[in-house]
């Protein structure tokens, strides 16, 4: 007995369990197999090793292959998604229990057409052997929508791709799906992993979905071009476990709205933060220090008789000074953590953290000997023949407020300056 005859005799025992006339059987069998032949359904059979044993013709009309050669392939040579590892006596015991399964994937005929099927399955015993029958829907409609947006759009379960729009594909540089999924499961493995995007975390579809009140946002390099895209991410359920995702392209408008977040906290003239920016900082900077129980130091620099080098030089050359101690004040204070800042007028600020008390003091005396070396002309400069500055250091106590920081720090400038300028003082200490 053939396997088609199995499935044949499977299906008569449904219509009539205790037929047995064999002159009626066989009419019954012819019947079924015109049945089964002659509607748009597809439907086959796998045996244990996922290897098919009956194909009806609707399948041999789809995928393009000879029903010989059906038969000696396995469910792995047109399911795209097929991982026989996954098919463990574990999995066979589960499927013994439920007898049915129902998934989505993706099947490739033998000209290379990819057509999206939603599969249900059924487990079945006969004499020892254990069959799985499989009737297909396609579900190719909802690629023909995908491939309609504008964005790129993809179907997904979060942890795996199950259909992706022409224009993803084109992004990532790849001609056909296959050759996609072949090297990337998910297109989470493509996120950049930076702090306010999506990681690649199996958590990333829920924060697409979820994300009303903050926008969910991946940041994805284009392999052609090798820069960074900002997409916008909605995820919204399409059925019981699958995601149909959006990614909308707003690098632009990042770009543009980071421009003026940046112009918004940034001195014009030096490109150090400016005050604005420096009010915001020094409190944060503050909280984080009562919460790490680390050192911070705010750092106050006056360039000396710096009204006198504008009226004797002009203001022009004054500019151009004061973008030159910027310059060097950033050469010296340059960690990540470090914040620069331009106060106003010829005063900058530095806030950073510190190992230790004389490690920012000896820090804080190489940029005071730096900008004298600078050897910037300054004829009227009381005290030197070249640009000067004199420079005050707080250190939080952990328990000042931020006014009372910024104070201290203004009142060890005030004593830099009053001990003679060019120098630094901390503690009321200071140093030529």
């Amino acid at each position: 007995m053939n396997f088609k005859n199995i499935l044949d005799l499977l299906l008569i025992s449904k219509f009539s369990p205790d037929l047995t006339d064999t002159t009626l059987q066989t009419e019954k069998v012819q019947f079924v197999d015109y049945i089964i032949n002659h509607i748009n359904t597809l439907i086959f059979v796998t045996d244990r090793h996922n290897c098919f044993v009956y194909v009806n013709d609707s399948v041999v009309h789809k995928y393009h292959y000879s029903r010989e050669e059906l038969l000696k392939m396995a469910i792995g040579d047109i399911d795209i998604h097929f991982d026989s590892s996954l098919h463990n006596n574990a999995f066979w015991e589960e499927y013994t229990y439920k007898k049915t399964l129902q998934f989505h994937t993706i099947h490739k005929a033998k000209d290379g057409i990819l057509y999206p099927v939603l599969v249900h399955t059924n487990y079945i015993e006969y004499e020892n052997e254990i069959y799985i029958v499989a009737v297909i829907e396609d579900e190719g409609y909802i690629q023909k929508l995908l491939d309609t947006q504008d964005s790129f759009v993809i179907l997904t379960d979060g942890s795996k791709l199950i259909m992706a729009n022409k224009k993803m594909l084109n992004f990532f540089g790849f001609s056909d799906f296959v050759t996609f999924i072949r090297q990337h499961k998910c297109i989470c493995e493509l996120f950049i992993e930076e702090n306010g995007f999506l990681s690649n975390q199996p958590s990333w579809i829920y924060r697409a979905q979820k994300s009303r009140n903050v926008d969910a946002k991946a940041k994805i390099k284009n392999p052609t071009t090798n820069e960074n895209h900002i997409f916008l991410v909605r995820a919204s359920p399409f059925d019981n476990n699958r995601f149909v995702v959006t990614f909308t392209d707003i690098t632009h408008a990042e770009n543009y709205k980071s421009k003026l977040e940046h112009l918004a906290i940034t001195d014009s003239m030096t490109s150090l933060f400016n005050r604005r920016y420096f009010n915001k900082i020094l409190s944060k900077e503050i909280n984080r220090t009562k919460r790490t129980n680390t050192l911070l130091a705010f750092i106050m620099l006056d360039i000396d008789f710096f009204k006198l080098y504008n009226d004797t030089y002009g203001h022009l050359r004054g500019d151009d000074v004061l973008i030159t101690i910027a310059n060097t004040i950033q050469k010296h204070f340059n960690r990540a953590s470090d914040f620069c800042f331009r106060l106003g007028g010829e005063e900058f600020g530095i806030i950073c953290n510190v190992e230790s008390l004389d490690g920012i003091y000896q820090q804080a005396e190489q940029l005071r000997i730096a900008i004298e070396d600078l050897h910037i002309e300054h004829r009227h400069n009381r005290i030197s023949n070249y640009i000067t500055a004199s420079i005050g250091i707080a250190i939080f106590d952990g328990s000042s407020t931020a006014e009372i920081f910024y104070t201290q720090a203004d009142v060890e400038l005030y004593q830099a300056k009053e001990s003679g300028r060019n120098k630094v003082c901390m503690n009321g200490i200071s140093k030529t």
